[in-house]
């Protein structure tokens, strides 16, 4: 399945937004009359706002929802972008140059971005003078009056990156948090890269029991990143079992998470087990999902529904199915496709076959892959059957993600206690088993 981000076209008239909007603004003069572009970020998911900015160089976004806390990236293709914290009511971005980075652009007014550009820039410059301290350690003697007054101001410098820790961490600002998310992506990195056994153990305690899964949300590219070399980390470090391990950490973590982290953080490891080819791994962390939650990530729709489908567990209540009085031995759910060739052959022996299945007490329900409505409409008119369904979402429809639908025409037989008892492809298969 091909998932598409969502695209809003803004035209940022300051009239017609709504007031609980948060805003973005550029000031650019030397961007005049440029496309622009703002990202933003919930998971794997990224929205985005387009624009163009006027003759002085200004252009407004407004994200709707007025409720976002996280992290964005403010593009103008040709001229560069950069990364900013989205929390405020309203964040405005001034830059002077034709070129956009970290280097050319301010945040008047803006504590959060203020903040995180503090962070940064100090913790760099911290990091650059002790790399040329410890350089001038190997140049002098012992006793050398230059080596003591080097390793006085080493000590200085080490105190300074412990007071700014201190200030990071005291702080409930999102930038702050963000920049704890950055170090612990840095932390992973590196016992990822040198398979670090004993360090693994405590990045595993904190993804499992103290990381802001909530704030790594909304970080943008921090979220996948972190994802990836989580599951990297048990592959270099965990033993034979590591997909065991792996399944049993992602269900610790999960624990504790609220919707909708908790629906995007389990989607996000299933889309991991898949690049890895680690089905025991995903089948660990599916059993483990409650049988009435119903997710709305369309991958975990698809992969839970091909797990149930799979182990024959109670299959998802069709949505937009109306409750009977009519009782049912049965089910047979039909997923089909009016453009398909093969599904009109199909369609048109399941209603030869439908006496013949009404007399076995089995309730045929047909869910259709359309997006035309008129040709829906028309498809259905020869049914016999009352249940007939089409949410003209084609297959990326809840019905067909639900049940892992990948081709059409299937045929999923269900017993009375909605469970799977087989997935059949001809109306004939299914007629010669076991009704």
């Amino acid at each position: 399945m091909i998932k598409k981000n969502l695209i809003s076209i803004s035209f940022c008239l300051a009239g017609i937004c709504s007031l609980a909007a948060q805003q973005v603004q550029l000031q650019s003069p030397l961007l005049a009359n440029k496309d622009a572009k703002l990202y933003y970020f919930t998971g794997a998911k990224v929205d985005s706002l387009l624009s163009v900015t006027d003759a002085s160089g200004k252009v407004i976004f407004n994200i709707t929802s007025g409720d976002y806390r996280g992290m964005a990236a403010l593009v103008v293709p040709g001229a560069g972008g950069v990364e900013l914290v989205v929390v405020e009511p309203a964040v405005t971005v001034e830059c002077d140059s034709n070129q956009l980075n970290t280097e050319t652009v301010s945040f008047s007014g803006s504590k959060e971005n203020s903040f995180l550009k503090y962070i940064f820039t100090n913790q760099s410059r911290y990091m650059r003078q002790q790399t040329w301290l410890q350089a001038g350690n190997q140049l002098f003697d012992a006793g050398s009056p230059v080596l003591s007054a080097i390793q006085s101001e080493q000590a200085k410098v080490e105190a300074a990156m412990q007071a700014l820790d201190k200030e990071i961490n005291s702080s409930s600002l999102y930038s702050a948090k963000y920049y704890r998310l950055v170090d612990f992506m840095n932390r992973l990195f590196d016992t990822e890269q040198k398979r670090d056994s004993e360090r693994a153990a405590f990045i595993r305690k904190e993804m499992e029991e103290t990381l802001d899964i909530a704030s790594l949300y909304t970080s943008g590219r921090l979220w996948g990143s972190v994802l990836n070399f989580y599951i990297s980390l048990f592959n270099h470090t965990a033993g034979e079992d590591k997909q065991q391990q792996y399944a049993a950490s992602i269900q610790r973590a999960s624990q504790r998470l609220p919707a909708p982290y908790y629906e995007a953080f389990l989607a996000g490891c299933i889309t991991e087990t898949e690049r890895f080819g680690w089905r025991e791994a995903q089948d660990g962390i599916l059993a483990a999902i409650h049988p009435r939650f119903a997710p709305s990530i369309g991958s975990l729709q698809r992969a839970l529904g091909a797990y149930r489908a799979k182990n024959s567990e109670t299959m998802p209540s069709l949505v937009g199915l109306e409750d009977t009085n009519e009782l049912y031995d049965k089910t047979l759910v039909v997923f089909y496709d009016s453009n398909c060739g093969n599904c009109s052959i199909e369609m048109s022996q399941l209603v030869a076959a439908y006496p013949r299945l009404q007399e076995k007490g089995v309730r045929v329900v047909s869910i259709a892959a359309d997006v035309d409505k008129n040709k829906y409409e028309n498809s259905i008119k020869d049914f016999p059957w009352k249940d007939k369904l089409c949410d003209f979402n084609g297959f990326e429809g809840v019905n067909f993600a639900n049940y892992n639908v990948i081709g059409t025409p299937s045929f999923y037989l269900l017993n009375k206690d909605n469970k799977l008892e087989g997935i059949y492809f001809a109306v004939g298969k299914v007629i010669e088993g076991d009704l």
